[in-house]
């Protein structure tokens, strides 16, 4: 009985595996549990949306059902150094590195950056992102992962050149524009941002994040009321974005007419 379980388990490895690969273009991401790869997808696409609680929750579920999940680990432990908590940056990353998982090869290139991240958290693993688009060149998630490297190192004329060549084959281009208007931002191409988050909105206009962006664009150029009726109508969309930022522009405007 042992031994058969252990050639189910592996068979269902491979057919996950083999079902992910069909197309040679995405990377490969292996687990041993469906529930869990779709748990992860839907953590994906939560992240991009930035409903980040919820992707904390839907990736955190998918551990649950495979401890040894390469990549729900990897993206918590790039997502907690993205937000500089240390402490679970190094939770995560521990549980990703010593994954004893058979993982393939873009997530071996992914276990490389993390150590070292480990090492130094300030490390420019920009190499690592672009021998990923290396070998899958049609993989979005590659160039997204390029991006948040380049993020990193505050490369954002890189991001700029990785993002525009990701949305020439993107099937939903949406977060592309929201991390394009930041990247433009960053630069002070305010024009170029505005005509990003603009396209942001046209794509994603039923969720929140992509008025909180063009408010976050409005703060930039102090045109506190566009920011604060911005924010207001993330808010309507979902209580509970928008609130605070609002009544921040509120202020400052209500401060300017006291002058």
């Amino acid at each position: 009985m042992k031994n058969l379980i252990v050639v189910l388990s592996i068979f269902v490895l491979v057919v996950i595996s083999c079902t992910q690969s069909a197309d040679k273009r995405r990377m490969v991401i292996t687990t041993n549990s469906e529930t869990a790869k779709k748990l992860y997808d839907e953590a994906i696409v939560a992240f991009q949306d930035i409903y980040l609680a919820k992707f904390r929750n839907l990736a955190n579920a998918s551990l649950k059902e495979d401890p040894d999940f390469f990549m729900a680990n990897y993206q918590l432990a790039t997502y907690y150094l993205y937000f500089g908590n240390e402490k679970r940056f190094i939770e995560y990353a521990s549980k990703a590195v010593n994954c004893q998982a058979e993982l393939s090869k873009g997530e071996l290139l992914l276990k490389d950056a993390l150590k070292r991240f480990q090492t130094d958290k300030n490390a420019d693993v920009t190499d690592i992102g672009k021998n990923l688009i290396e070998l899958f060149p049609k993989d979005v998630n590659a160039y997204y992962t390029l991006n948040i490297f380049q993020w990193l190192i505050k490369d954002y004329n890189g991001q700029i050149k990785t993002l525009k060549s990701a949305l020439e084959f993107a099937e939903k281009p949406a977060p592309i524009y929201n991390m394009l208007g930041y990247a433009y931002m960053s630069l002070g191409q305010l024009d170029d941002a505005a005509i990003a988050l603009d396209k942001y909105i046209e794509l994603a206009p039923n969720i929140p994040n992509p008025y909180d962006s063009k408010g976050d664009y409005y703060m930039k150029i102090k045109d506190y009321n566009k920011a604060y009726e911005t924010y207001m109508k993330a808010h309507e969309i979902d209580s509970l974005w928008g609130y605070n930022k609002a009544m921040n522009a509120k202020a400052i405007v209500d401060s300017l007419a006291k002058e």
